[in-house]
């Protein structure tokens, strides 16, 4: 038999004598012993909950891949069994269904009518430096394109740019 007056009477020597000594130390150590009691406590909980969640994600997988490994086996064992009923029987497969969706072409495809792609040009002047779109300067190669061709493209953005003389009337 278990003498819990006897477990009583050793858990309250052992109290007394923690206490006594707690009681014994400054107050500045007591709240110490008293913030790192907390903090054990806490981070025993803390621990306690990511084993828990471990073990559960633990029994999880091995549950589900218990499952998907029988699910595995005795979908191979039906298409094992299927297929020997078809060789030993003699019967034809029946065909398998096909979502009409799917399948259905239209016969004729009307040839897309391709719209003439029209480039967008901004007119400038001889002496602009700078792209209006991303704002970096002209680079030589530009210069001499928009002066040849009289279009030049912004190295960086893209934007085309067509050269536009003014003409000056004097009064």
């Amino acid at each position: 038999m278990v003498d819990w007056e006897q477990i009583a009477e050793q858990a309250s020597y052992i109290w007394e004598d923690f206490i006594g000594w707690f009681l014994s130390i400054p107050i500045e150590a007591q709240i110490l012993v008293i913030i790192g009691a907390v903090a054990a406590v806490i981070l025993a909980g803390i621990i306690v909950y990511f084993v828990l969640k471990g073990v559960a994600y633990l029994i999880y997988y091995i549950l589900k891949g218990v499952y998907l490994l029988l699910k595995g086996i005795f979908i191979g064992l039906y298409k094992l069994f299927e297929e020997i009923y078809y060789a030993v029987s003699g019967k034809q497969r029946p065909p398998k269904e096909v979502i009409e969706e799917q399948v259905q072409v239209p016969a004729y495809k009307e040839p897309m009518q391709e719209k003439a792609v029209q480039k967008e040009y901004q007119l400038i002047q001889q002496n602009v430096m700078f792209c209006s779109e991303c704002g970096s300067k002209f680079t030589e190669r530009m210069h001499e394109q928009i002066y040849q061709n009289g279009v030049a493209y912004c190295v960086n953005c893209g934007k085309g740019y067509r050269l536009h003389e003014i003409e000056v009337s004097h009064y």
